[in-house]
């Protein structure tokens, strides 16, 4: 056995014995020790260097995205005011006759009379285009249901429109001619008016072929006629003006419903397949090479930088025993919990109030949450915080004195009492001089930032002097105009009251806690997103702030489209794990919802794989699905057009729109009810009654 003063030194864990515990209590402190250097160096190494361009690979990318993106929004915007060349339509004519155009060669039919001959539901429309404001004559000769071959002819200046109806023509193949003539009249010597036609000034035959057939469906019921042009004639070449104008359409249809919408939206309107695959094209490039780079700036962490699970919990341990002192609490380490999960870290932290202690629960949490997400902020680590902060009452042992039924006081002894006062009146008399000095202090704050004083308490001992402010903007719309949060107050107070109580602190400490009655934006502004649980599912997640353009854009303007992109890539790692390039590939390329360059990028970075072979997939994948679309799009439309359904196609652009916003709102509502239920389990698990 070891002297009385060798086993004071292997009572490791101060419990007054020595056992295997001491032992475990040594290992764990090693281990500490281990984790806490690990834990140094990696944010050494974050800190080392926080420029936002260090001319890395993805920072070519991003600044060829931002060049990219400049130079695609102003072709569209030049093209479609018609600032330059206008009424050319020397590019779509130019690529019409190479393999980009599967619609084949069209004409220029600025200035030139041209004819449009199309089916619409059970009748032939015919119209003329260009033709000269004069009195003309449109005559359609086609063969009637008779065999006989008959002529329809309307009469009005310039312009003209015709609609036969295909009960009337013959069934099966014949060929129209259309003529546009001059018409022009004079009164005989009978008084009579006598019309005159001049040379026709333009015709065309049309092979057409007219079918009737029983169908029964949601649209139509019993004989219907069909008529299918054989040959329309080529289409006519769009200017640059059109495909500018095309081009903002094409953008607003594909950034509302997917790139499904667009391409239908594009191939109903008769546009040509290269230019639709090109404006497709140059949205999957500005998206994926600008916001790829940020994201993987905010998320991507080096092999030696990635936090375990070990590190995480080492870290938020940390954390905590330094703000417990802020927050003037007492943490029970031995009752805290922690969650990890893939989409958010839940803590549990149970804690005893000191007594000079004046923060309500709240407050604590607020304290809490900020150290907590700071350091996040600084190791990287951006999934959401989920924290749940719980006051202990803390059973006092205190010598007990009864009152004896002779009215003595049992265990009372007057010798113990002290009967120098002077230090309690004393302290008293400093507090309030500290009060009174702080008083003037704190109303010139509230006056600088025209606050209203909601509840203010000061109070002091011989370690601090602690000051709780509860206060209100006066400004009207101050949730979004009030540009300080609570920690730029508390921080302002925190200094005015260190130079105006002057010697009075001694060696006193100055704790500031302040709250905003109304939380501003800039309040909520303190983390880098807010996600709140809702009706169905209670509690607040919080991710760590990225400053900079990073966060701005990522976190503030884009936070809701960021956490889908996130959801959806956590849901669909697996496959990435199982398949890793080719199936990144492919889960792009597939005209799936949620499976564009976005999501496809953000599943790269939490499958951790190379930024160079996540882009070139998602560039290589985005590339097939926007070829694939435009030249397929007008294919469907040919069928349903064949197939007298036309008239589903606005509902079926309609439909895709639809299903893409009733889609990303169900990821949406998906991601709350995971990241909040089992938060709340766990909670509910781990409180204390």
């Amino acid at each position: 056995m070891p002297s009385d003063g060798s086993a004071q030194a292997l009572d490791f864990n101060k419990d007054g014995k020595v056992d295997i515990n001491d032992v475990s209590h040594l290992f764990s402190e090693a281990e500490k020790g281990r984790l806490d250097r690990e834990l140094d160096s990696i944010r050494e190494r974050r800190l080392g260097d926080t420029r936002f361009f260090r001319w890395a690979v993805e920072d070519y990318v991003l600044l060829f995205g931002v060049v990219f993106g400049g130079f695609f929004l102003l072709l569209i915007a030049t093209a479609s005011t018609g600032i330059l060349a206008e009424d050319s339509v020397v590019i779509d004519q130019t690529l019409s006759k190479t393999p980009l155009d599967n619609g084949g060669e069209c004409i220029d039919k600025q200035g030139r009379i041209w004819l449009s001959v199309y089916p619409d539901h059970q009748d032939l429309k015919i119209r003329s285009y260009n033709v000269p404001d004069i009195d003309t004559g449109l005559a359609i000769y086609f063969t009637d249901i008779n065999g006989k071959n008959v002529e329809h002819l309307i009469r009005g200046f310039g312009d003209l429109s015709s609609t036969i109806d295909g009960e009337e023509m013959y069934r099966g193949e014949q060929r129209i001619l259309v003529s546009i003539r001059n018409i022009t009249s004079h009164i005989d010597s009978n008084d009579s008016h006598v019309l005159e036609y001049s040379p026709e000034i333009y015709s065309q035959e049309f092979e057409i072929d007219v079918d009737q057939k029983q169908k029964i469906g949601f649209f139509s019921d019993g004989d219907v006629i069909e008529i299918d042009i054989k040959e329309s004639g080529p289409r006519a070449c769009m200017t640059f003006r059109d495909l500018g104008e095309w081009g903002w359409i094409l953008m607003a249809a594909e950034w509302a419903g997917g790139r499904e919408t667009a391409m239908l939206t594009g191939g109903s309107g008769g546009v040509p397949a290269w230019w639709m695959a090109f404006v497709s094209l140059g949205m999957s490039i500005v998206f994926l090479y600008i916001q790829y780079p940020l994201m993987h700036k905010m998320y991507h962490r080096e092999a030696e930088e990635a936090l375990n699970e070990r590190q995480v919990r080492r870290l938020i341990v940390r954390v905590l025993e330094n703000s417990q002192n802020e927050a003037s609490i007492k943490i029970d380490f031995d009752l805290l919990r922690m969650q990890e999960r893939s989409i958010s870290i839940d803590v549990f932290v149970p804690y005893v109030t000191d007594s000079r202690s004046i923060m309500t629960k709240t407050d604590v949490r607020s304290i809490l949450m900020r150290d907590l997400l700071s350091e996040f902020s600084i190791f990287g680590e951006m999934r959401p915080l989920q924290l749940r902060v719980q006051s202990v009452s803390q059973a006092r042992v205190e010598e007990s004195i009864v009152l004896t039924s002779k009215f003595g006081m049992q265990g009372f002894n007057p010798e113990n009492v002290d009967g120098d006062y002077r230090p309690f009146f004393e302290s008293i008399s400093l507090i309030g001089t500290i009060e009174d000095t702080a008083r003037p202090v704190i109303k010139a704050l509230l006056d600088q930032y025209d606050l209203v004083d909601e509840g203010t308490l000061v109070s002091a001992d011989h370690a601090a002097v602690y000051v709780r402010m509860i206060y209100r903007p006066r400004m009207r719309f101050s949730y979004f105009m009030f540009p300080r949060n609570f920690i730029e107050i508390e921080e302002s107070l925190s200094e005015r009251l260190e130079n105006g109580l002057g010697s009075l602190l001694d060696d006193r400490k100055v704790v500031v806690s302040a709250r905003n009655l109304r939380r501003t934006l800039a309040d909520q502004a303190v983390a880098g997103r807010v996600e709140q649980g809702g009706s169905n599912f209670t509690g607040e997640a919080l991710v760590a702030k990225q400053h900079g353009i990073t966060g701005t854009l990522l976190q503030t303007v884009g936070g809701d489209i960021l956490s889908s992109v996130e959801y959806v890539a956590q849901r669909n790692r697996k496959r990435i794990d199982k398949y890793g390039f080719w199936g990144l590939i492919v889960f792009v390329w597939i005209p799936f919802m949620a499976s564009g360059v976005l999501v496809g990028a953000m599943l790269g970075l939490v499958a951790r794989m190379r930024f160079e072979r996540v882009l070139f997939a998602c560039t290589l994948g985005g590339t097939a699905a926007s070829i694939t679309w435009a030249y397929t799009a007008r294919g469907i439309i040919e069928f349903m057009e064949r197939y007298q359904a036309e008239v589903l196609i606005p509902f079926l652009i309609g439909l895709v729109f639809l299903f893409t916003f009733f889609h990303l709102r169900r990821n949406k509502r998906l991601r709350r009810e995971e990241l909040f239920r089992e938060s709340m389990a766990f909670f509910n698990k781990v409180s204390i009654n």
